[in-house]
């Protein structure tokens, strides 16, 4: 898959969330490698995170899923220079850390932020059960299992809060400091998602945040 071939959409907005597809290729791995994550206790990350979510799982060197995020951290970086009309962001990072969580009926993460320069999370499985029960959902705000972003002071003439309801393949990447939260649901299913932490290198973090004053 070529950069310019990446369908991508971003929210005019205060930082800068960005949305993307991912492949089924790259959905299966994530599974597969979050399977395996499973089998060990030695993995459970739980104590790290804010959620309330039973079982939450460390990934270690994961060499497949480290090769096609490197292709969406450079989209991300594309889009970002695009958006800041002439930024000079550039894809030069680490993976602080990488972690899968099985999120199931009644749990849920509260308002959080992470650490790092940028985050994100994809949902490589979801259940067209919890696709129903959102859409079914009566009330004002994001139904269940939607995930919402936060940011600024709350004000019936802007933005301060987007939400949405994941799709299987939909991969999020966003400054690691916006606060976000995931809405609990009641479906019997359970739905993977995997998130993780970006430190950019000294040159881009400084390009990066002189750029969003």
């Amino acid at each position: 898959m070529s950069f310019d071939k990446t369908n991508y959409f971003f929210y005019h907005w205060g930082p800068f969330l960005l949305r993307m597809t991912a492949t089924p290729a790259e959905c299966k791995s994530v599974l597969k490698e979050g399977q395996l994550a499973r089998k060990k206790r030695s993995n459970r990350h739980n104590k790290n995170l804010a959620g309330h979510i039973k079982e939450e799982y460390l990934i270690k060197h994961s060499q497949s899923i480290n090769q096609w995020l490197n292709r969406y951290v450079k989209v991300y970086c594309i889009a970002y220079n695009k958006w800041k009309g002439g930024g000079t962001l550039k894809p030069e990072y680490k993976v602080l850390s990488l972690w899968i969580n099985y999120m199931k009926a009644g749990e849920f993460n509260p308002p959080h932020e992470h650490g790092g320069d940028l985050s994100f999370v994809f949902y490589p499985y979801v259940s067209q059960v919890l696709i129903k029960e959102c859409k079914t959902f009566e009330g004002t705000m994001r139904g269940p299992g939607g995930i919402c972003w936060l940011y600024g002071k709350a004000s019936h003439l802007g933005i301060d809060v987007v939400h949405h309801m994941p799709q299987t393949g939909d991969l999020f990447i966003f400054p690691a400091n916006l606060h976000h939260w995931v809405y609990p649901f009641k479906s019997k299913i359970e739905r993977p998602s995997l998130s993780g932490n970006i430190l950019l290198d000294q040159d881009s973090r400084l390009t990066y945040f002189n750029e969003k004053k």
